[in-house]
């Protein structure tokens, strides 16, 4: 994910905290600690009081202007997200867009995961469900982007949406040669073939994208932050369980929990094929970003899991 000159970047948005904090009168800068875990977006923590963050990787996209948005959405709720959000897209002080919000208690879940016992790590699974839960019940009157720009549309319907959202990714993943004419083909093919399936979705909920524990804070086994709206978008919040699907976790005794804490036990045939179209879209998103940032061999390997799948769609 990183670039070869990302600590070259690192040292340039670093450089324009002082000033981006006197922009929106919050002191002078103490002290600065940077965020040695995120790899995408350079972060830094500011006075244990702020947390900055740079779109460095994908400045074409409105990330934080969909993550403004949700911010600012979901202040009044219960569920825990910063009050404190400033979004600067200036280009004043960096070249990039600039996401500064108040620093939230807690540890990452997922860092925190060997820490805790069986009994714990059920409770907080379970935390995380019924937070994800909540989140999904706001409500939006179109499908789609959540931000004022960006390369996807708002849309009436969901499907609409979902193939508009697929032919951007497979144009991006044949442009970068990924894929072929054969292979696009065959992936239009089972849209159609699920298209039904996808018309059933009529309400437009907030979806996370990348809900998972390395995402939430949490203390005491209370989720005490929900980060990382990058992605977002309003559709069909099935959307938010393509990871959680599976009874191959990524992390032991989450899943059964997580699904308890969102009142859900296992997914029904309808709700699987649309997840399997889901899981489709985002592996396509996945081998671009792979090739574009990831080793050789990584690409190489998103690439095989979506070849695989694709392959499998066409035959059940």
């Amino acid at each position: 994910m990183r670039t070869h000159n990302h600590l070259e970047i690192k040292k340039l948005c670093e450089q324009s905290i002082a000033p981006l904090m006197n922009k929106y009168n919050l002191g002078e800068v103490k002290n600065i600690k940077m965020d040695t875990e995120g790899w995408v977006n350079p972060c830094f923590f500011v006075n244990q009081s702020f947390v900055f963050r740079f779109n460095a990787r994908d400045p074409q996209l409105p990330k934080y202007q969909r993550e403004f948005f949700v911010f600012n959405l979901l202040k009044k709720s219960d569920i825990p997200v910063p009050q404190i959000v400033y979004l600067d897209d200036s280009k004043e002080h960096i070249g990039f867009d600039v996401l500064i919000t108040e620093m939230l208690p807690g540890t990452n879940i997922e860092s925190d995961w060997k820490n805790l016992s069986i009994d714990q790590r059920i409770k907080v699974s379970e935390e995380a469900g019924k937070n994800l839960f909540k989140l999904n019940q706001h409500l939006f009157d179109f499908f789609g982007e959540l931000s004022s720009s960006g390369p996807l549309p708002r849309t009436k319907t969901w499907p609409d949406y979902l193939k508009a959202k697929l032919s951007f990714h497979l144009n991006e993943a044949m442009n970068l040669k990924i894929i072929d004419e054969s292979v696009e083909a065959n992936i239009w093919k089972i849209f159609e073939t699920h298209f039904l399936e996808l018309s059933l979705v009529t309400s437009s909920n907030l979806v996370h994208v990348d809900y998972h524990l390395g995402n939430l804070l949490h203390h005491n086994l209370k989720v005490t932050a929900v980060l990382d709206f990058e992605w977002a978008f309003a559709g069909d919040p099935l959307y938010d369980f393509c990871r959680w699907r599976s009874h191959e976790e990524d992390l032991a005794n989450s899943r059964d929990a997580f699904l308890k804490g969102y009142k859900k036990t296992e997914f029904s045939t309808s709700e699987l094929k649309r997840m399997d179209i889901y899981q489709m879209i985002r592996n396509i998103e996945l081998c671009s970003v792979a090739k574009l940032h990831f080793s050789e061999n990584e690409a190489e390997e998103y690439l095989s899991i979506t070849i695989q799948q694709i392959n499998k769609l066409s035959v059940s």
